[in-house]
């Protein structure tokens, strides 16, 4: 949650656009909004909690993305893959530093 939570933050825009799309496409989303895709990832990917999440669950992460694509048209069917995400996606939020989910700032640099 907390990851989805920084990313809604950070890249809310972004991600309302892509749900838009997706919603208004359901046969065709992952043609129609691909370039929409592509810019939350952008967006996301600037946070270091999402980094560590896209790194340490990029297999389930992998999965799900494998099942969008071999069933465009039934979605719904990747539901499983979706939940082994988000719990990898917990697993990596409750182990994160505080700094991690705190902000998306850079920590201060050295002082001098």
């Amino acid at each position: 949650r907390e990851a989805l939570a920084v990313a809604a933050q950070l890249c809310g825009p972004e991600l309302e656009r892509y749900g838009r799309c997706v919603a208004a496409s359901p046969g065709s989303w992952h043609q129609d909004c691909h370039q929409l895709s592509l810019s939350v990832t952008a967006c996301a990917s600037n946070h270091p909690l999402v980094r560590r999440i896209r790194r340490d669950c990029s297999d389930s992460f992998g999965a799900f993305e494998r099942c969008l694509r071999e069933r465009p048209q039934s979605a719904a069917e990747c539901g499983p893959h979706v939940s082994q995400f988000l719990l990898c996606a917990q697993n990596v939020t409750q182990s994160a530093t505080p700094g991690d989910a705190a902000t998306a700032t850079p920590r201060d640099g050295p002082r001098g």
